[in-house]
């Protein structure tokens, strides 16, 4: 069933409209539409786009309109009757004529009005006919006429009437062609015990409305209940009637009560003034303790954030912020991260993982950003150490990698703002709905060399060199351009000082856990080699990396990639869409580093600056495919040009902050 909306016309004209009558698309009840005529002077009601309403009655289930008169006059000249009939069928609408509120009256000599089922025949001028109950349909028609001569003999008149009336225009022209008529509706075909079992269509919607059955035979009428008024088709129509509220009030110390109103006796009444009186002091006392209590709550609740911040090195961090001018890093309140993800409303997710949820929000000024509410963080040298982290983790600016904007640490577990990455990760790419149906070889080329020098950057040139962790396709996000921008440091560490520091959570994800590292416990930055060479195979096979619904020896990407290349079948694995006869040398050389980086042993594993400036050599020979792909790196580079890992090597030595500086320079100006 439709309700009207709050853009729905309440009025037009002189005529107040009330549901289930509406105006326009999705504001009226099924054949109760109604159309709002304007002129110049004012705005006409109309019932079938012509009928004029004068009046809407809900609770008696009448509609008043003004009919047109229908008219029949005898023509001397021609000697015929002039007639101008009007009728109108009902029978497919809501609709009935009323025959209690309606007077059926001819006027005129020898004159047949008739209605369906009803006829009416007068022999003299004026005619008050039955009235039935309700009709459909109504018609006017006339029999045979006299001659004239008989018309003038028959003007002598038995009642009281205007004369004029008989063969003048005047009573036509004295109500403008139209008479009121009064029309009963109900709503639908069934009776109340029948429509109330029908819970999509039944109209009587009010909590404090009834049904009551037409008298006409089907369908139904909604009233609000004694003691309510307003609008029973609408939710909440019915309001309670302050009857205690009117100048007249039914008696002293009235008390209105839902749907009725109570009068105490005067004894009741002084007992009543004494208990309200109790019952303000009461509410003050009460109102006092609540405002104390609130008062306390709050300055406690802002002493538990207080010791998050503390805890979770916030003093540190904002020393750090204060010394180092130009780190551009921000701390976020919680109120302000729940007002620009709405909540943490779930349509906002924008992905889950082992460390915890990502929500996209909205700041005040109205740029995007992507908050991660952490799952957990149970160490206490984590706690301790997690200030610190923020400050370095700050200071990366790769382009290959998603920028962290600031954090909020007044929360029990932190919680990291990024910047927003819009086309989604790797992983969607390459495994969603469209797969890897359009993305060439080029393009996976560049995705997992920008993701290479990414990783490179952390491990080589950071200061203090950073493990990612937990690299994999889900983890590699993709800008406007399709970019590749690493993401997720929830597994990241600072790579440890000495041999005594290592994991001992077991971390990572299935199908990219590097088989040493479960072994050993020890996270190193060969693990982060191993996970990139699984990504190197999605990129290379369009297959996820663990399949649980495979076969047990093909549910491991890694290991049937290396089956295959020992049995001489690489060719089987690769992704058919990029079998392209001119690269299968570059594809080859690619599964070769996807192997090394798959060594059961980390130490024969490339280190992640080698993995980059192989992929870079491999990118221009794609974009060159005159020069060899076996040429030598120097020759390579006098060639095509100096390398993408090359030029970060340059800047190798020194402080962080230089290498910072000038790597994003270098970064920036599209080298």
């Amino acid at each position: 069933m439709t309700l009207p909306g709050p853009n729905c016309l309440k009025r037009c004209g002189d005529v107040d409209i009330s549901y289930p009558f509406g105006i326009g698309a999705g504001c009226a009840m099924e054949g109760f539409e109604l159309s709002c005529s304007k002129t110049d002077a004012h705005s006409i009601l109309k019932f079938s786009g012509e009928i004029p309403v004068q009046t809407i009655l809900l609770s008696e289930g009448q509609v008043r309109i003004m009919k047109h008169i229908s008219t029949m006059s005898y023509n001397p000249s021609s000697k015929e009757i002039d007639q101008d009939i009007w009728g109108r069928n009902l029978s497919a609408t809501p609709f009935l004529y009323s025959g209690k509120s309606n007077m059926f009256t001819v006027i005129g000599v020898n004159t047949l009005a008739y209605m369906t089922d009803n006829v009416v025949t007068c022999d003299y001028w004026v005619c008050l006919g039955p009235r039935p109950t309700t009709i459909s349909w109504h018609k006017m028609g006339s029999a045979e006429v006299p001659a004239a001569a008989e018309l003038d003999s028959l003007r002598t008149c038995p009642t009281t009437f205007n004369t004029t009336y008989l063969n003048t225009t005047a009573f036509f022209d004295e109500h403008a062609g139209r008479v009121p008529v009064i029309l009963n509706w109900a709503v639908g075909n069934e009776t109340c015990d029948i429509a109330r079992k029908k819970n999509g269509s039944y109209a009587c919607l009010s909590t404090s409305s009834m049904c009551v059955d037409s008298s006409r035979g089907s369908g139904y009428l909604c009233n609000c209940i004694k003691g309510y008024e307003g609008n029973p088709y609408l939710p909440h129509g019915c309001q309670d009637i302050d009857e205690c509220a009117t100048n007249k009030p039914p008696c002293a110390g009235c008390i209105n009560i839902p749907g009725s109103f109570y009068c105490p006796s005067p004894r009741s009444l002084n007992v009543v003034a004494l208990a309200v009186g109790s019952s303000i002091g009461a509410a003050t006392v009460v109102i006092a303790i609540t405002c104390t209590y609130l008062f306390h709550e709050r300055k406690k609740l802002a002493k538990i954030k207080q010791k998050y911040f503390q805890q979770h090195g916030g003093m540190l961090l904002l020393q750090e912020i204060s010394l180092k001018q130009g780190i551009a890093f921000s701390l976020f309140t919680e109120a302000e991260l729940i007002e620009a993800t709405d909540k943490f409303d779930n349509k906002n997710i924008l992905g889950r993982g082992g460390h915890g949820t990502v929500y996209k929000g909205t700041l005040k000024e109205g740029s995007l950003i992507a908050v991660k509410r952490c799952v957990s963080m149970t160490s206490e040298q984590q706690k301790q150490e997690f200030g610190k982290e923020m400050i370095i983790l700050s200071q990366i600016n790769h382009r290959n990698i998603v920028k962290l904007l600031g954090c909020c640490l007044e929360v029990e577990v932190p919680m990291l703002v990024y910047e927003f990455v819009p086309n989604g990760t790797l992983f969607q790419l390459i495994h969603g709905d469209n797969g890897c149906h359009n993305i060439p070889f080029s393009t996976r080329l560049r995705i997992a060399l920008e993701s290479a020098l990414a990783l490179a950057y952390l491990h080589s040139w950071a200061s203090p060199p950073i493990l990612h962790g937990d690299v994999k396709s889900s983890n590699i996000l993709l800008d406007e351009n399709y970019s590749a921008k690493v993401s997720d440091f929830g597994a990241s560490i600072l790579a440890p000082t000495d041999e005594s520091q290592f994991v001992t959570l077991v971390q990572g994800t299935c199908g990219y856990l590097d088989p040493e590292y479960m072994q050993t416990c020890q996270l190193t930055d060969k693990s982060d080699v191993y996970s990139f060479g699984v990504v190197l195979l999605e990129l290379l096979t369009g297959k996820k990396a663990f399949n649980l619904e495979g076969p047990e020896n093909e549910r491991s990407l890694a290991l049937r990639f290396l089956c295959a290349v020992k049995e001489g079948r690489l060719m089987d694995i690769i992704d058919s869409r990029i079998k392209n006869v001119n690269d299968i040398g570059l594809l080859e050389e690619v599964a070769e580093l996807s192997r090394q980086c798959l060594e059961m042993v980390g130490e024969r594993r490339p280190a992640m600056r080698d993995v980059a400036e192989k992929l870079d050599r491999l990118s221009k020979v794609m974009q060159h495919p005159w020069v060899p792909a076996q040429h030598n790196p120097e020759e390579m580079e006098s060639l095509v040009g100096e390398s993408s890992v090359a030029s970060l090597e340059m800047i190798g030595s020194g402080n962080f902050s230089m290498e910072k500086r000038i790597v994003q320079g270098l970064l920036e100006s599209g080298r």
